[in-house]
């Protein structure tokens, strides 16, 4: 498990903002995690590069890759992000913004970088339920790999939708409660760091995407 990512990687977080038993303490405790696997990815223009988009009963694109590149600016912006509490649950919407407004080089996607979307949701969808799959399928063919985070504590979310819209089996997980999501963001983390590029194809000459310890990074800056 790596303390910090450097890997050149682009990172969409999708993080829904339907409404919750909890309300805004349940957002809160949402903002924080995606606050938290910041703090394990180093980024930069060169590195990682972050994207958010919210969701109730549509998606926004809060900020895009090329906004920010640096984890305080990030971590500023995410935290002034407010919540929604809409009845509906639109995640086709959101899928569809990844696709469409996210993972397009002409928005800043960098063509040869793995694109990663980490889904965060409480609760099924309810708006275009019957499309979410399809479309997650689309977005998948695209060459983005969806990691689902599931927060299983309210009751609304069938597991089954985390399965199907998954980039691997092997790659989502699920918590009991929004307090246990802190607990899980170094394997997302870990998960960001070491994805593949998927269907863009990496020249030979290109290194692999890899995870370095928090030392290491540090060591290697002040050799430069």
């Amino acid at each position: 498990m790596c303390e910090v990512c450097c890997a050149v990687i682009d990172v969409a977080f999708v993080v829904d903002s339907s409404l919750k038993p909890q309300g805004q303490s349940a957002w809160t405790q949402m903002i924080s995690f995606v606050s938290r696997v910041f703090d394990l990815l180093l980024i930069s223009r060169q590195a990682v590069r972050v994207s958010f988009v919210r969701y109730g009963d549509q998606a926004s694109v809060e900020f895009r890759l090329t906004e920010y590149f640096n984890r305080h600016s990030a971590k500023q912006r995410v935290a002034g992000i407010s919540y929604l509490g809409n009845a509906g649950n639109n995640l086709a919407d959101a899928l569809d913004a990844l696709r469409n407004q996210v993972f397009q080089t002409s928005a800043g996607a960098r063509y040869l970088a793995p694109w990663v979307a980490v889904v965060v949701t409480d609760r099924s969808p309810t708006i275009r339920a019957q499309e979410t799959v399809a479309v997650a399928q689309q977005v998948r063919a695209a060459g983005i790999q969806i990691i689902p985070v599931g927060v299983m504590g309210s009751g609304q979310l069938n597991r089954n939708i985390l399965t199907q819209i998954a980039y691997a089996q092997t790659q989502l997980t699920t918590v009991n409660d929004y307090n246990q999501l802190a607990g899980v963001a170094s394997q997302i983390a870990n998960w960001i760091c070491v994805s593949p590029v998927g269907k863009r194809a990496v020249p030979c000459s290109q290194p692999r995407p890899t995870c370095v310890r928090q030392s290491e990074l540090v060591k290697h800056i002040r050799v430069r």
